[in-house]
C-alpha cells in the first residue's frame, strides 16, 4: 500500500471447508457469490434441516487468497448473520473458534503491516517505489483507523492495523528516518554497506535539497563504495593466490589483478577521504571531521597520489623531478605477505585501518546528508 489515505476492501476468501470444525451430522457448505462468502448447511442422509440457534460449525483458520497457508482468526462482531473477523497478529495469543450458523455472511477485516512510499502518483509502481515503513495503530474512529509510522529502533509486538470494508486508513504520523534507510540496505561480504542507495533515497525525500550539496554528497557516496568493491575483488584474488597448485600463467592473471583493485581502490577512496575533509569548505558541513580521517590522511594522500600519477612514478619521478621514494611503490611484497600498502616510509594497514577508515567516512557522509 502507498503512503497516504486509501479506502480499504475486504481479504479475498479462498476456502474454508478443510478449517471448520463441524458439530453434527449436517456438512457444512461455504459459498462464494459476488465476491461475497456465506455458510450454509447441507443434510446428510434423513436428517433434518440445521437447528438456527445451533452452530454447524466451529471457525480457527481461513484461507486468504494473498495468503500461502490457512490464517488464525478472531471474532470481531456479529450483526445477525454478518460475521466480521480479523487475523491473529504475530504474538498474538491464540483466540477461541468462531461460531458458524446456517446462513452466515463472513468477512476479513484488511490487515496492513507496511507502506510503500513511491515518488509516482500511480499505486503499486516498481520503478519509482523508494522503501516501505513498518506502521502501527493509533485509534479508530466511525469510517477510519489512525496509523502511524513505528520509529526506528521501537520495539515491534507485530500488532498491524485492521480496517473494516469501505473504512480509510489514514496516516496520522509519517516519520522518515535515515537511520530506517539505512537499515534495509544489505552489507556487501566485506561488512561494509553501500551508502550511495541510502544517500540517494534520503536525499529524495521531503523538502526540496541543496542541489550542490546533493550532487557533492552522492559523489563522494559512490567513490567510497566503488573503494569497497575494489578492496573486496582484492580479497578475492589473494584467497585465490593462496590455492595449491596454480599454474604460472595463472598466478600473474590474479597478482596483477589483485594490484590493479588495490590501485583503484586507494585512489577512489582517497577521493571521497578528500572531500570529507574540503566539506566544511565545500557545501559548508558543520559535521566534523572524524580523528580516523585526520590520523590515516598523509599515508593515503601519498600513496594516492603514486598510483593516481603512476607514469611518473615508472620514471622514477615526483612531479617530474626524480625522487628516491618513486619506485617504491611497485613494491608490493608488503602487501601480499602483511596486508599493508608501502610507499616510501608511509604505509596502510588493508586489513585494520582502511576498513576503520571506510566506516568513518561512511559515517560522516551519513551525518552530513542528515545535517542538510
Amino acid at each position: 500500500m502507498n503512503a497516504g489515505d486509501a479506502a480499504t476492501s475486504a481479504e479475498t476468501i479462498e476456502g474454508l471447508a478443510q478449517q471448520a470444525v463441524p458439530t453434527s451430522a449436517h456438512a457444512v457448505v461455504f459459498e462464494q457469490r459476488d465476491g461475497r462468502t456465506f455458510v450454509w448447511s447441507a443434510t446428510t442422509g434423513q436428517e433434518s434441516a440445521a437447528d438456527p440457534q445451533t452452530p454447524l460449525a466451529f471457525l480457527a483458520t481461513i484461507r486468504l487468497a494473498n495468503a500461502s497457508e490457512p490464517v488464525q482468526v478472531r471474532l470481531v462482531e456479529r450483526d445477525g448473520s454478518r460475521v466480521l473477523l480479523r487475523q491473529l497478529d504475530p504474538g498474538e495469543p491464540e483466540a477461541e473458534r468462531v461460531p458458524l450458523y446456517d446462513g452466515d455472511e463472513l468477512t476479513v477485516m484488511q490487515a496492513v503491516s507496511h507502506v510503500g512510499l513511491n515518488t509516482s502518483p500511480t499505486p503499486g509502481s516498481p520503478e519509482q517505489f523508494l522503501f516501505g515503513c513498518r506502521i502501527v495503530p493509533v485509534r479508530t474512529e466511525p469510517g477510519r483507523v489512525l496509523a502511524r509510522t513505528l520509529r526506528f529502533g521501537e520495539l515491534d509486538t507485530g500488532q498491524r492495523v485492521h480496517v473494516r470494508p469501505g473504512d480509510q486508513l489514514q496516516l496520522a504520523d509519517v516519520t522518515v528516518e535515515l537511520d530506517h534507510i539505512d537499515s534495509q540496505e544489505s552489507a556487501t561480504a566485506s561488512g561494509h554497506v553501500p551508502l550511495t542507495p541510502v544517500l540517494w533515497t534520503w536525499l529524495s525525500i521531503g523538502e526540496a535539497h541543496d542541489a550542490t550539496r546533493t550532487r557533492y554528497l552522492l559523489a563522494a557516496a559512490r567513490r567510497l563504495d566503488t573503494a569497497n568493491r575494489l578492496l573486496m575483488v582484492m580479497e578475492d584474488r589473494r584467497g585465490e593466490l593462496k590455492r595449491d597448485g596454480l599454474g604460472g600463467p595463472e598466478i600473474r592473471r590474479k597478482l596483477f589483478d589483485l594490484i590493479g583493485a588495490v590501485e583503484m581502490a586507494v585512489i577512489a577512496l582517497g577521493r571521497a577521504v578528500d572531500m570529507v575533509r574540503q566539506a566544511a569548505n565545500s557545501i559548508g558541513c558543520s559535521v566534523p571531521v572524524p580523528a580516523q580521517v585526520t590520523t590515516s590522511w598523509p599515508a593515503l594522500h601519498e600513496i594516492r597520489n603514486a598510483y593516481e600519477h603512476i607514469e611518473d612514478r615508472t620514471l622514477g619521478r615526483v612531479h617530474k623531478k626524480p625522487d628516491p621514494d618513486a619506485l617504491t611503490i611497485f613494491d608490493q611484497r608488503r602487501l601480499l605477505t602483511h596486508d599493508v600498502l608501502m610507499y616510501g616510509q608511509h604505509q596502510l594497514d588493508v586489513a585494520h585501518e582502511i576498513p576503520q577508515l571506510l566506516a568513518a567516512v561512511r559515517e560522516y557522509l551519513k551525518d552530513a546528508a542528515a545535517d542538510g
